[in-house]
């Protein structure tokens, strides 16, 4: 089957299986051989010093352009182009005598080379600056056990402690005490779990992290439990461990696979158990084409569940970027970006 026909193929697989679970009489056991289920529900480690400045180097400091900033051009020179204007829901700018640029996802001095690159077909050496005016895009969500949760927007660089403190981690919650651990979700592919009591209280590993526009900030109940999906899915993020059950379940509530995703080498990755630098790999295809169940595991608290993208030379590369005493990893094509 093509990449392009996985995702209708999936959706319409799970109908199919939803459909067949309802007509099977309820005191019949539906077939649970080669599922694998685990008890064992540990917190995640948390992420030693060493870990935490390693994914804040890995951000992008500079601030990346996206719909609704307002940006100036300037341009003594070229009256015809002066002017403020609003970066469409698109990305894009409208530049005389060009017409559209798209500057979504770029820096103020990447963007300004784009424009003039792109007005070189209309001017000899085109001398222009490009301003930024507003910055609606500088903003990371604030989500789970919060006060005020949704889009926190920072004027200068957004920074976890104070990200938390305006969405109201650390009162009005109700809870006996403030919560103790985060997970901060970057893009598709990147997560870790921070220690805010080391945060708080000035410990060996604690860290007020610096953090990139878009960020997620996970702040979980005491008692609650969650599984995250992350890579080539619609909806990738962290999901109530009391609706997901299965690797299928998972995949279903995270949109299904993208067309970009290898289907065939899904990584389930826990910490937990003998040997936990080997994530399992499950085959969605096998369950799809061949009905073999034996990969749909059942889900424990914390799991993590990567669904790679398609196209990468060394596949193996998943496996060596992930660290999974900490939970932390970034695939390669994210590097590659």
């Amino acid at each position: 089957m093509s990449m392009a026909g996985i995702r209708p193929a999936f959706l319409y697989f799970l109908c199919l299986l939803q459909v067949a679970c309802a007509s099977i009489p309820s005191s019949v056991p539906l077939p649970v051989e080669g599922m694998k289920s685990s008890i064992d529900l540990t917190d995640p480690t948390l992420a030693p010093l060493e870990v935490l400045q390693a994914f804040e180097a890995g951000m992008n400091r500079e601030y990346l352009l996206g719909a609704g900033d307002v940006v100036e051009i300037v341009a003594p020179t070229l009256p015809e182009i002066i002017g403020e204007q609003t970066v469409s829901p698109d990305g894009s700018m409208t530049i005389y005598p060009a017409g559209e640029v798209k500057v979504k996802g770029k820096t103020r001095t990447e963007a300004e080379t784009i424009i003039k690159e792109t007005l070189r077909r209309y001017f000899d050496a085109p001398a222009l600056t490009l301003r930024i005016k507003t910055f609606e895009n500088n903003q990371v969500y604030v989500l789970g056990r919060v006060t005020s949760p949704g889009p926190i927007k920072f004027r200068g660089r957004p920074n976890l402690l104070e990200a938390m403190s305006r969405a109201g981690a650390f009162s009005g919650s109700g809870q006996v005490r403030p919560p103790y651990q985060c997970a901060i979700i970057r893009g598709k592919d990147q997560m870790i779990w921070v220690s805010l009591d080391e945060m708080l209280h000035g410990g060996s590993s604690g860290r007020n992290l610096d953090l990139a526009g878009d960020d997620i900030i996970y702040i979980p109940d005491i008692d609650e439990g969650n599984i995250f999906v992350l890579g080539e899915v619609g909806k990738p993020g962290a999901f109530d461990i009391a609706g997901v059950k299965t690797i299928l379940d998972a995949i279903a509530k995270a949109g299904g696979p993208t067309e970009n995703a290898v289907t065939s080498n899904i990584l389930l990755i826990r910490n937990r158990g003998k040997d936990p630098s080997q994530p399992i790999r499950v085959s969605l295809d096998d369950m799809i084409n061949k009905a073999d169940f034996s990969g749909n595991i059942l889900l424990s608290k914390n799991d993590i569940i990567l669904v790679p993208r398609n196209g990468l030379a060394n596949y193996n590369y998943y496996l060596r970027m992930i660290n999974p005493f900490t939970q932390f990893f970034i695939t390669g094509y994210a590097l590659g970006k």
